[in-house]
C-alpha cells in the first residue's frame, strides 16, 4: 500500500469518526448533557488533529 493510499484511508477514517461523534453528541444532547459534552470535546479534539494534519 502506498503512502498516498494510507493517507487517504486515514483521512477517511478520521472524517467518519468525527461525523459519528458529532451525530452521537447531538442525539444525546437532551438526555445526557455530560455525555454530550464529552463527545463534543472528543470531536473537537479530532477536528483539531485533522486540521493540524491539513486534510
Amino acid at each position: 500500500m502506498t503512502s498516498d493510499a494510507k493517507h487517504k484511508r486515514y483521512k477517511s477514517f478520521l472524517e467518519r469518526k468525527y461525523k459519528r461523534l458529532i451525530e452521537e453528541a447531538y442525539n444525546v444532547e437532551y438526555t445526557d448533557h455530560s455525555l454530550s459534552d464529552i463527545l463534543t470535546f472528543e470531536a473537537l479534539s479530532l477536528y483539531q488533529k485533522m486540521r493540524f494534519l491539513k486534510f
